[in-house]
């Protein structure tokens, strides 16, 4: 038998604790089986529907399985922005048999949030072992340009592997940044203060997060200080590029930035050059960048890599665009515990 499960019956079952610790073993994993995760495809339509597609699994957890989610995009020269997004469906088979054990339909969120964008659990998830592994241990100030959905959850995620004083946030509306800070000021144990400038964010902060829907890099990666930790989420754009929607492929970091990271950590190499990401791929072409500086999660998790070695290193982790093997990771705890209460529609 299958079950269908409902995100709106399950929303808050699942911590965000929890969801760290299920996406590392999801990564950790693929670290040593490359098999068990491929990169996201997308196909877009010309006039900007576009479906994406996750593909993965996870044995330690039971479930191997799929992913997919919609948006109507729409382009600017500087933002990039949705008409709607529709729900994401995750398909889930038992890693054992390939039996089919449920579909879970929606956006799985925590409860104090809401969940304003398809996969904002594992994002941040994804974001936070990222940070957990390669920021400083003593990281006491979190600079944060963004202020939506995206970075709610990343605050969050956040506050559960570092032990932040003081969050400094930016976006470009003044009410959108000061809603954000008394919202969560609420929700996480460190004081917020929203400011008037990504520069102000961003200089003599320990761990830099970019959670923005920009298509232009967000702040000069010489304002960086030694030892800064950078986690940025935005991955590529290449179809919306190839389907004539957008003119240019997206980036959320400057070259300064990249020249000056030590080390660069991504979600999936693969990934990166099959999309051709801005953020790394234009260095590559441009030939101050190669891939062999570029390392994988998984092969950090797995000390396949080194990671950072010196206090006064910047680190950078570029959340690349979701993983499949991070999705069902996600897909299998939820799934578990709804069982686990009765929760589910036999079909």
């Amino acid at each position: 038998m299958a079950f269908l499960i409902r995100a709106e019956d399950v929303t808050g079952l699942l911590t965000m604790d929890a969801a760290i610790d299920a996406v590392e073993s999801g990564f950790s994993e693929f670290g040593r089986s490359p098999e068990l995760n491929a990169p996201r495809r997308r196909i877009t339509t010309p006039n900007g529907v576009r479906v994406s597609v996750h593909p993965g699994g996870v044995p330690s957890l039971g479930g191997i399985g799929v992913l997919a989610h919609a948006e109507h995009v729409a382009v600017s020269k500087e933002v990039q922005t949705y008409h709607n997004m529709g729900g994401p469906v995750t398909v889930l088979f038992d890693v054992k048999d390939a039996s089919l054990m449920g579909i879970i339909v929606g956006r799985i969120g925590v409860a104090e949030i809401a969940a304003e964008r398809p996969t904002p659990m594992r994002t941040a998830a994804t974001s936070a072992v990222g940070t957990r592994s390669l920021a400083r241990t003593d990281a006491s100030t979190l600079g944060i340009l963004g202020a939506g959905g995206e970075a709610k959850y990343h605050l969050l995620a956040f506050s559960k592997v570092r032990q932040f004083k003081r969050v400094k946030v930016f976006c470009r509306t003044e009410r959108t940044r000061n809603d954000f800070c008394r919202m969560m000021e609420k929700l996480v144990p460190c004081e917020l203060e929203p400011v008037t400038s990504a520069k102000q964010a961003v200089e003599d902060a320990d761990v830099v997060l970019t959670a923005t829907n920009s298509n232009l890099a967000v702040f000069d990666g010489e304002w960086l200080q030694p030892g800064t930790h950078v986690t940025s989420i935005m991955g590529g754009n290449v179809g919306l590029v190839k389907a004539g929607i957008a003119a240019a492929k997206r980036r959320e970091l400057d070259d300064a930035t990249i020249r000056r990271s030590d080390v660069i950590v991504v979600n999936s190499l693969e990934q990166a050059i099959q999309d051709e990401q801005g953020d790394l791929y234009d260095p590559v072409q441009a030939g101050f960048l190669s891939w062999e500086r570029v390392g994988e999660l998984g092969a950090l998790l797995n000390g396949v890599i080194p990671g950072r070695t010196g206090a006064n290193q910047i680190t950078l982790f570029k959340n690349n665009a979701g993983q499949g093997i991070a999705d069902v990771a996600i897909a299998s705890k939820v799934f578990a515990l709804a069982r686990s209460r009765g929760l589910g529609i036999e079909f």
